[in-house]
């Protein structure tokens, strides 16, 4: 899953909202990101398509779905609060909104 321009921009919204500057994109969109919590407890490695590794994910972390596109092993990407951004299965994540 390649990091597209789209992707791109909506991860720049979310670091925005993260340092608490929420301002209108260029898209005229000042909405929120929602929250949400990687299931489970203890570790998980997941496939991080930047570094082209596994990394270690602690469940529990909360993240952010930068694309909501499964890939073609049922995927989603996201971006977790430690700062990676990573594939993980849509089921393994509980919706937590705006903590």
């Amino acid at each position: 899953m390649a990091i597209t321009r789209k992707i791109e921009k909506r991860l720049k919204r979310i670091v925005r909202q993260l340092s608490g500057k929420v301002l209108t994109d260029d898209d005229g969109d000042d909405s929120l990101i929602p929250e949400y919590a990687i299931t489970g407890h203890g570790i998980a490695f997941k496939y991080s398509p930047t570094d082209k590794k596994f990394i270690r994910v602690n469940r529990g972390t909360k993240a952010y779905i930068l694309d909501e596109t499964e890939n073609q092993k049922g995927r989603i990407l996201i971006y977790t609060y430690n700062g990676d951004i990573v594939e993980i299965e849509k089921e393994e994540l509980e919706y937590t909104g705006f903590d």
